[in-house]
C-alpha cells in the first residue's frame, strides 16, 4: 500500500510530524516557524512528487488556512486538485486552488491552497480527512489512468522505504 511520507528532512534533523507540536520551516532565515496545524499537510504536500510548499499560515482563527507550493510537475497538481474536487471530497466546496505570480522572486508561479472558513475548529478535521483522501486516491491505479498519470512513478517514498529507514 503506497502512503505519503509524513517525514521531512531539516539537514542535521530529521522529524515525523507525531513527534513535535511546531518547527522550523525550511526557509532562508533560522527564525522561521511553521503553524503546527500546517505541519502534516506540508509534510503531505511535500512527499509528492513535483510538489514543495514555500509558506503557510493557519488562519489563527480569522484569516484562511493557507499553504503556498511550488510545483514542477503538473501531474502532481493534477492529482491534488482532482483529491479536493467538491464531486469527490465532502469539503470540497470548503477548499480552493488559486495562483500567485511573483515579479520578484526566483518562483514565478505559485500556488495557494486555501480554506473558506478561518475557524480552526472547522479547518482541522477538513485537513485531517484531507491527508486521507491523498492516501486514499494514491491507492486507486485506476483512477490515475483516468487522470492520466502514471502512477509507478508518482510518489518520492512508499511505507515500506520509510519503515526500513527508521530502523
Amino acid at each position: 500500500m503506497k502512503r505519503l511520507n509524513n517525514k521531512v528532512d531539516y539537514g542535521n534533523l530529521v522529524l515525523s510530524n507525531s513527534e513535535i507540536l511546531s518547527r522550523m520551516g525550511k526557509g532562508d532565515s533560522d527564525r522561521e516557524w511553521m503553524d503546527a496545524e500546517c505541519v502534516d499537510l506540508c509534510d503531505t504536500l511535500n512527499s509528492i512528487k513535483g510538489i514543495e510548499t514555500s509558506e503557510s499560515c493557519c488562519g489563527h482563527n480569522y484569516k484562511p488556512y493557507l499553504i503556498f507550493f511550488n510545483c514542477s510537475d503538473l501531474s502532481a497538481l493534477k492529482f491534488i486538485q482532482s483529491c479536493i474536487d467538491r464531486r469527490y471530497w465532502q469539503y470540497g466546496y470548503d477548499w480552493k486552488i488559486t495562483t500567485m505570480i511573483s515579479d520578484t522572486g526566483p518562483d514565478f508561479l505559485t500556488f495557494i491552497l486555501e480554506s473558506s472558513s478561518s475557524k480552526l475548529d472547522e479547518i482541522m478535521p477538513q485537513v485531517e480527512d484531507m491527508i486521507r483522501v491523498f492516501n486514499h486516491y494514491l491507492n486507486h491505479k485506476g483512477r490515475f489512468e483516468f487522470l492520466g498519470l502514471d502512477y509507478d512513478n508518482f510518489v518520492y517514498e512508499e511505507v515500506g522505504e520509510l519503515e526500513k529507514q527508521e530502523q
